[in-house]
């Protein structure tokens, strides 16, 4: 077997599929109290290069009448809503695809390199 057929072995995903709701699910459930995902929102507008971050409690509810399901209407308000003025690229959109597989811990100049 030759060097490029060992090397492309290695890179095949042998099929592995993660159920992407329970692997959200689990995120969450660790997700640390407090204000951990305040931190982490301005951490990750400071890593795409934001110069201004909006956080804004929003206390108002919505109508459920409307929903594609009543369990949905849990999730109708109140909300944190989170602004930053970077550009979202193809990048990013393809980072956010991949939950859990985060590159930051490559690029030096990352806040969230650290995790």
């Amino acid at each position: 077997m030759d060097s490029n057929s060992i090397s492309s072995l290695f890179l095949e995903d042998f099929g592995q599929k993660v159920d992407l709701t329970r692997r959200i699910r689990e995120v969450l459930l660790n997700y640390p109290e407090g204000t951990t995902v305040l931190k982490e929102l301005i951490q990750n507008a400071d890593d795409a290069g934001a110069k201004r971050v909006c956080l804004c409690l929003d206390r108002r509810s919505h109508g459920s009448q409307s929903l594609l399901s009543e369990t949905l209407s849990q999730w109708q308000g109140p909300a944190l809503i989170a602004f930053n003025d970077a550009v979202f690229t193809e990048e990013d959109f393809v980072s956010i695809s991949r939950i859990g597989g985060s590159s930051k811990h490559a690029q030096a100049w990352k806040t969230g390199r650290f995790g």
